[in-house]
């Protein structure tokens, strides 16, 4: 066997010992953000990719929207800060920036109008986005006042008819925020269709199942359904810190 001098075999220990100690320093890289999943996915073409950690503002068109919307904008608003922790206010201000502008920072217009689409039963969000960072800037929210005008609108039952209200409402801030439209072709005949959604163990499409969905029990109206888009709004959120690398 070859003799090994003093310093070869200093130099041979050191080198061991250097990799032995690299080996205990984990790399951790953070994983990048996500724009869909089971039940939602994020508005990519706009593209709306994440919700800033900024308050948001619910503001109204005029005093009618405000008397007539505001309880319902309330409700699904505290559920976005709670899911998200990122504050969303309803106040009483009201706003008439056009709907074809863009309102100030993270206001949320919401406005209450005949057939808004031009089309009987459709109401619209126009979300607008950051150009910086591609975050939620805030937009419009116009409300078909023809589910509040005719009292049987959806159902003879009023408590139904209050169901899809809220839900319809929840629906459309939501998009603010950059949910999309999460249908897809679960069937397999090569179309996807309205309310062709996927399903909870309860029954219940995503709220942003187009053209409306949600959980319809007396006590899950108005909520964003905790398997879908309630996922989604804190993805959301994570997004804004993922997109810079930062783990939230």
């Amino acid at each position: 066997m070859p003799r090994i001098s003093r310093m070869r075999r200093g130099l041979i220990a050191t080198a061991a010992a250097l990799t032995a100690g690299s080996a205990m320093v984990a790399v951790t890289t953070p994983p990048g953000p996500v724009y869909s999943g089971p039940g939602w996915k994020a508005s990519t073409v706009r593209p709306l990719l994440s919700i800033h950690p900024d308050p948001y503002y619910i503001v109204f068109a005029d005093a009618t929207a405000r008397s007539i919307l505001k309880p319902y904008f309330t409700g699904p608003a505290a559920q976005i800060t709670a899911i998200t922790g990122v504050p969303v206010v309803v106040t009483d201000i009201l706003d008439t920036t056009p709907v074809g502008t863009c309102p100030g920072r993270h206001r949320i217009i919401v406005t209450y109008e005949h057939q808004p689409m031009g089309v009987t039963a459709y109401s619209q969000a126009r979300p607008c986005y950051s150009i910086a960072d591609n975050s939620a800037w805030g937009g419009h929210v116009r409300m078909d006042s023809e589910y509040w005008e005719v009292p049987a609108w959806f159902s003879t039952n009023s408590t139904t008819n209050e169901t899809y209200r809220k839900n319809l409402s929840a629906h459309e801030l939501a998009h603010i925020f950059g949910l999309d439209h999460p249908n897809e072709d679960h069937d397999g005949d090569g179309t996807v269709e309205r309310f062709e959604c996927v399903k909870n163990a309860a029954g219940w499409t995503p709220t942003q199942c187009s053209p409306n969905g949600g959980d319809r029990s007396a006590t899950g109206a108005g909520k964003y359904v905790a398997d879908f888009d309630a996922k989604g709004l804190k993805q959301m959120a994570d997004n804004y810190w993922l997109r810079q690398g930062i783990t939230p």
